[in-house]
């Protein structure tokens, strides 16, 4: 039986990360992590985010003995309790028919990472409702955070050069304005350009897909996270909607941003789909930045130029120029 690990415990912590650095992993956070052991030694590991399983790590010489299936089920248990149903999984390919054998189905990989789904089939209905939408040739992927006139370029470049675009709003709720701002910033942003805008879902640079975006760290795993979320990306959901073009801005100062359109880029090569980079909008020879706008939010107008009025009405009404931020 699984036992838990007390992170609380430095000696306890330190012996779980020593484990995973034997195992060729690195510890990037879990909620709970658990052990299994033989005489007082961890033998295997795992450990839950949300609704995400990872941390999978067996001694070589004990893969054989079904410790994995174990902790699986153990960990969907526990979640099931706590009223998750759908779980992700985060490992190494090399665990894959483990897994699958365990009814997970694959939506991405690179050669170190493997993400794998126990609802293949909620995967599915987003896509169809997406394809209720409209039958689209492009898309662009936006955070808005918050939507810019760096934004409205990128979407009226798209739109220039191609008709049928969707623009999806990434809806994790990790940033600094709510999913619900960010949207409405974007609809009202773009209702004079001919487009949809919709929600990303979980499957669109999510907490899911691509969790260290949101740290914006680009050490090694946020770039196998950026090669993920680009396989995912191409490999499922531009083929599974027929997209021909993908349209990202180009990040000179980034470095994380910069690594994920590298990734596309990379595993566009030799599909159906081009991604087109799209040179950055400067005003007074200064590229425009969110990050910018929103540590000077304060300052209402050193920051105005750089939003569309639709922008500025949104937080003027939700207070965001205030002093109290």
């Amino acid at each position: 039986m699984p036992t838990k690990i007390n992170m609380d415990l430095d000696f306890e912590k330190e012996e779980f990360i020593d484990f995973l650095e034997k195992e060729n992993l690195s510890f990037d956070g879990c909620d709970e992590a658990y052990a299994i052991r033989e005489d007082g030694e961890i033998v295997a590991t795992g450990a839950y985010k949300g609704n995400i399983l990872k941390l999978f790590a067996v001694l070589e010489e004990k893969r054989e003995e079904g410790y994995i299936p174990k902790i699986v089920t153990f960990l969907k248990d526990l979640l099931f309790k706590k009223g998750i149903t759908e779980t992700f999984i985060f490992t190494k390919p090399e665990y894959k028919n483990v897994f699958t054998s365990l009814f997970y189905t694959e939506l991405a990989s690179t050669d170190k990472m493997l993400l794998l789904t126990d609802n293949i089939k909620a995967y599915e209905d987003w896509i169809q409702s997406i394809r209720e939408l409209g039958d689209f040739n492009a898309c662009v992927v936006m955070n808005a955070n918050p939507f810019t006139k760096g934004h409205r370029y990128l979407a009226e470049t798209a739109a220039r050069e191609i008709t049928n675009i969707i623009v999806f709003v990434v809806e994790e709720e990790k940033s600094f304005f709510d999913f619900k701002t960010r949207y409405k910033m974007v609809e009202k942003g773009l209702e004079d350009i001919w487009l949809q805008v919709a929600p990303g879902g979980k499957f669109i640079i999510s907490e899911t897909t691509f969790p260290s975006y949101f740290l914006k760290k680009s050490d090694d795993i946020s770039k196998e996270f950026a090669k993920l979320d680009a396989d995912l990306f191409v490999g499922r959901i531009a083929k599974d909607l027929g997209l021909k073009f993908r349209y990202v801005g180009e990040e000179p100062n980034d470095e994380l941003t910069s690594s994920y359109n590298d990734a596309l880029i990379e595993r566009a090569k030799d599909t159906n789909l081009k991604i087109k980079v799209v040179p950055r909008k400067e005003i007074d020879g200064e590229p425009i930045s969110a990050s910018f706008v929103r540590e000077h939010l304060t300052n209402m107008e050193e920051v105005k130029k750089y939003l569309p009025q639709t922008t500025i009405e949104i937080l003027e009404k939700g207070g965001a120029f205030d002093d109290r931020n």
